[in-house]
């Protein structure tokens, strides 16, 4: 069987998702190609979309708000194919079905909603072959505008509690698979807590505060850090992805406790096994991470737009704590250590909706396809 997983580099949360449905499917023995689309598409507006969001994470964030609002407002309306996303695929439909063609996969993928477009352009022009089946991955904890009006075959949700507003939405429950976005399957394995810290060098005794920034290293990583030193006894790893401006600023600080600050990292599930709790932003595909570890997870500022809707969901069903203007994380660690009674309801939600077999369920689906 052939897998064509489409994908786009728009921040690193839709390729890692697309590498680890990859991943799964390699080892039962398919094949398995992820394509970057816009950048194959058009080089320079792929490029555009890549720099322009990681640019905008770290230096004007409020602009995602504004952005997903205009999506949101677009969304359903006559003019909606006029949008731009939509109006791309248009143009760019000819060149993804020679594609397609000369590759000829059993089944798409695609990983974010622009690459499903592309596959709704090429069913509404008529040239796609219906026998290749299609799936959206959802890649957040709600369903982003567009996706109900892409003619995909199936929709990956990231839980059976969003089943709902999937059918809201209008997409038929029988079109959706609540397998969980795929994450790596290293991180349905885990080593205890003194092995991995012994591996990573870490003090086997401390308690240990994992700091995620994300692959690209968004801002806002240093009041924090300021913020948990302020507490007595503790181990802080910090891990600032690709920002190397943000690790030399963290490296450069003063502090009272041990303080380990990583630049991108190839090992997060180590760094996570190893951790007692895992301060990250409400990504979709992050917080998956730690879900499927089945850690504390407190969740930072999110990123305006999509995050807010993650944050929301997560706190709404245990997964887990958040810390604002009103609480720091500092504050709301020292809670959580002496509070049993939500450390245990944090690690049952977990254990009742994480998806630490996310990609391996799917690849099964897949399998069963062809």
């Amino acid at each position: 069987m052939k897998v064509l997983v489409l994908s786009m580099t728009v921040g690193q949360g839709h390729n890692s998702t697309s590498k680890a449905l990859r991943a799964a499917l390699l080892k039962k023995g398919h094949q398995c190609d992820i394509l970057d689309t816009y950048k194959f598409l058009n080089k320079a507006i792929g490029l555009g979309f890549d720099k322009g969001y990681v640019a905008m994470g770290r230096f004007v964030p409020k602009l995602n708000e504004t952005i997903y609002k205009g999506a949101e407002k677009a969304n359903g309306r006559a003019d909606m194919k006029l949008y731009f996303p939509w109006a791309f695929a248009n143009l760019a439909k000819s060149k993804l079905q020679k594609y397609i063609d000369e590759e000829k996969p059993d089944v798409i993928v695609c990983s974010i909603v622009m690459t499903a477009m592309l596959i709704t352009a090429l069913k509404e022009a008529g040239t796609y072959d219906d026998r290749i089946k299609s799936i959206g991955i959802v890649t957040d904890y709600s369903l982003h505008p567009f996706w109900e009006y892409t003619a995909m075959d199936y929709f990956v949700a990231a839980n059976e509690l969003l089943i709902p507003e999937f059918t809201q939405r209008g997409i038929p429950e029988n079109k959706i698979l609540p397998t969980g976005i795929p994450v790596d399957p290293k991180f349905a394995r885990a080593i205890p807590r003194n092995e991995a810290r012994r591996k990573l060098g870490l003090d086997l005794d401390k308690f240990t505060v994992l700091l995620a920034s994300g692959g690209m290293g968004f801002a806002g990583m240093t009041p924090v850090m300021e913020d948990v030193d302020q507490m007595e006894g503790i181990q802080l790893v910090a891990v600032c992805g690709s920002n190397k401006r943000l690790k030399s600023r963290l490296t450069a600080m003063e502090y009272k406790n041990e303080v380990h600050v990583l630049g991108f990292v190839d090992n997060m599930e180590e760094y996570i096994d190893a951790a007692d709790i895992v301060i990250t932003k409400p990504g979709g595909l992050s917080s998956s991470e730690t879900v499927a570890k089945g850690k504390p997870l407190l969740l930072m500022k999110p990123m305006p737009g999509v995050e807010n809707m993650n944050l929301a969901f997560l706190l709404n069903n245990s997964l887990a704590v958040h810390c604002s203007q009103y609480q720091s994380v500092s504050q709301v660690i020292m809670q959580l250590r002496l509070n049993d009674l939500k450390l245990k309801e944090m690690e049952r939600a977990q254990r009742k909706w994480g998806k630490k077999h996310s990609a391996k369920t799917l690849a099964e689906f897949i399998e069963k396809l062809v």
